[in-house]
């Protein structure tokens, strides 16, 4: 029955993992290795108010460098991994697909400023608290404390990396949207479970 298991679900939705971090990777990659390409898929202001869409999604897939990137595409296959544990990763693609333009969006409309944004890391704090509501338990929960007070500390004093000034709203806001998408998730389980309980 395990072996069965395995072939029927979990060997295609790690295959599929695979697949999207290698992906992800190599967009990565080619965008450290050729400059222009970064330039055509960073998330610009003018380029998108220019009609350049495709940088809403684009502009999460570049990092500034490899360290960057490995961190958040390390970050990325364990959140990929516990989604396939937890048969999800449906949810999860399905989630960073809409979620990275929404993002992206929410970037550019609350910091006027912010005149151009690259990472995963925004986008990661949200799917990281989707698989964590979802998996539930003490050390989930603890977990996702531990999230609210890093957010809170990056709020309060700000971070950097290698001197770069860390984007910590995209953080804020990841972890807000993955809160929504968890509390959606739970009502609507709760609503199936009460249209589904039989009357008295």
């Amino acid at each position: 029955m395990g072996t069965g298991l395995v072939a029927g679900w979990r060997r295609p939705a790690v295959a599929a993992t695979l697949i999207l971090l290698l992906l992800a990777a190599l967009v990565s990659a080619a965008a450290l290795r050729w400059p222009e390409l970064a330039e055509l898929a960073v998330l610009d202001r003018g380029a998108v108010a220019g009609g350049q869409w495709w940088r809403l999604w684009s502009g999460h897939l570049l990092h500034l460098d490899p360290a960057h990137a490995l961190l958040n595409l390390g970050a990325l296959a364990v959140i990929l991994l516990l989604a396939v544990r937890q048969r999800m990763l449906g949810e999860v693609i399905a989630a960073a697909v809409l979620g990275m333009p929404l993002l992206s969006l929410a970037l550019l409309w609350l910091d006027p400023a912010l005149d151009w944004y690259a990472g995963l890391s925004g986008l990661l704090h949200g799917l990281l608290v989707i698989v964590l509501a979802r998996r539930g338990g003490a050390i989930a929960w603890l977990l996702l404390g531990l999230i609210a007070l890093k957010l809170v500390y990056e709020w309060r004093f700000g971070s950097r990396w290698e001197g770069w000034t860390v984007i910590t709203l995209a953080h804020r806001l990841g972890a807000a949207a993955g809160a929504l998408w968890a509390t959606a998730d739970w009502l609507l389980a709760w609503a199936r479970m009460r249209v589904a309980r039989p009357g008295p």
